[in-house]
């Protein structure tokens, strides 16, 4: 089931909800371990994330990015609230001025990884399997040729199309490369 199906579908099934849990609950903790910095935190963070995400999902409105980003937004919020909650801001991203610290490092990092992956799964099978191989894994062209059974020239070729046509899809996404 895509991600729009599913989320159509959570608001009115727990069942469904429960695998929209499981599909993005990973990265949502990773993120939240890296605002939090220790596990109790990370889990209080998740927790209270799928129950605010829960309690809220008739409000989300798909806008293009991956649902996962909305959950980040939410620990993010959440972490910047208990921050003043214990008397000191979290430093995140504000919209007017970027202040670079470790939490924002963390934050953008976390959040292109939610992009980036989900562009990946948009590439045809050959093409994603090239892009996992070589830049998940760190695999040489060798590596992958011998892997895949083709010549270093059919994986360079592979991997040229796959990271036009990943930037094709983050464009049409409004992820647009600076630089």
């Amino acid at each position: 089931m895509d991600e729009a199906a599913l989320i159509a579908a959570s608001r009115t099934s727990p069942d469904a909800f429960a695998l929209l849990y499981d599909r993005t609950q990973p990265a949502v903790y990773r993120f939240a371990y890296s605002l939090a910095g220790n596990h109790t935190g990370a889990e209080d963070l998740t927790s209270e994330c799928y129950r605010r995400a829960l309690a809220n999902l008739h409000r989300y409105e798909h806008r293009g990015k991956p649902f996962e980003a909305w959950l980040f937004t939410i620990v993010r919020n959440l972490a910047r609230d208990r921050g003043r909650r214990r008397g000191r801001e979290v430093p995140l991203l504000d919209h007017d001025e970027a202040v670079e610290t470790p939490v924002t490092f963390a934050i953008e990092r976390e959040e292109r990884q939610v992009v980036v992956r989900t562009a990946v799964r948009r590439l045809p099978d050959v093409q994603r399997r090239v892009v996992v191989l070589r830049f998940g894994h760190e695999w040489s062209v060798r590596q992958v040729a011998d892997e895949m059974g083709k010549s270093e020239a059919a994986v360079k070729q592979l991997t040229y199309r796959a990271v036009n046509r990943l930037r094709e899809i983050l464009v049409e996404a409004g992820y647009e490369h600076d630089g």
